[in-house]
């Protein structure tokens, strides 16, 4: 099977293209950022009808795992409309031109779509994102799906263990600080599942193996705070923790603010996939000490 990975220049769009690259020929699709090493890629501007279908034509891929986006949360405040481009009106643009094709299409989307007031939802619950970015996410899902019936969405939780490019995961990103001396204020009051991109490949392997449909959530095996991630990184790595100090959102608002717990439930994949995430200290062991 020969799949294009987009944002393959991305954190988790390159290293999800490495780690298939072992079962399926790849192909990373990227705009400006380097894809990984050895790997054969495809120049790719998701907000260009042309070159979305350009690359379809060129690279001719059994199936499409599409992670590019604009994942700043602040920038999508900042840029509705560049944040409704990326992650929803491009969403539909590759559908459509892959159903046209007959390519699979597997979409990555985020545990950032839900509002944050209840732990470990399920694909079933309602969603109501207090971000730009989880909304225009949302919008994109919503495109995938109706307009590539027989199509997957994966939402992923927070990433944490190795990445890819110069911006580091969850957990690179904390030693990465420690490792310099820098101080972090983690907060105490948001949770999350957070996920390797290990366990990722593996259920993106599945659904494109088994003919999945619909949307999964892809989280790890625990429900964790920021600050918790800190303190399990240093612990690990054999860092000092005297540089991870606990704040609340109430004593450092962000602008917006991020949904409290966004905790998910992944009894679907578990169930129909037979997915299983790795555990937790697996992937932070794997981090990089630098970026690439």
């Amino acid at each position: 099977m020969r799949v294009l990975v987009t944002g393959a220049g991305g954190l988790l769009g390159g290293r999800l293209a490495s780690l298939l690259s072992a079962s399926y020929e790849v192909v990373a699709g990227r705009r400006s950022a380097p894809g990984p090493v050895g790997l054969p890629e495809q120049l790719l501007d998701i907000l260009s009808a042309s070159s979305i279908e350009s690359a379809l034509d060129g690279v001719r891929p059994d199936a499409v795992v599409h992670s590019a986006a604009l994942a700043d949360a602040d920038r999508c405040e900042a840029e509705p409309a560049l944040a409704e481009a990326s992650n929803a009106r491009a969403c539909e643009t590759l559908a459509r031109a892959c159903r046209a094709r007959g390519i699979l299409l597997v979409g990555l989307s985020t545990d950032l779509v839900f509002d944050g007031r209840r732990p470990f939802v399920s694909e079933a619950e309602p969603v109501e994102s207090i971000l730009a970015y989880g909304r225009t996410k949302l919008l994109g899902e919503e495109a995938v799906l109706a307009e590539a019936p027989g199509s997957a969405v994966v939402r992923v939780a927070l990433v944490h263990g190795r990445g890819h490019g110069r911006r580091g995961t969850a957990s690179e990103a904390i030693e990465w600080a420690l490792r310099s001396g820098r101080a972090l204020r983690l907060f105490t009051d948001q949770f999350r599942t957070t996920v390797d991109a290990e366990s990722v490949a593996d259920a993106v392997r599945r659904i494109l193996e088994r003919d999945g449909r619909g949307r999964y959530h892809l989280g790890g095996p625990e429900r964790l705070s920021r600050h918790d991630l800190g303190l399990r990184v240093a612990g690990l790595l054999g860092l000092s923790a005297e540089a991870v100090h606990a704040v609340t959102q109430a004593e450092h608002p962000l602008d917006p603010m991020r949904p409290a717990d966004v905790s998910m439930d992944t009894s679907r994949a578990r169930r129909e996939l037979g997915w299983l995430p790795r555990p937790l200290d697996a992937g932070i062991l794997e981090g990089r000490r630098r970026p690439d």
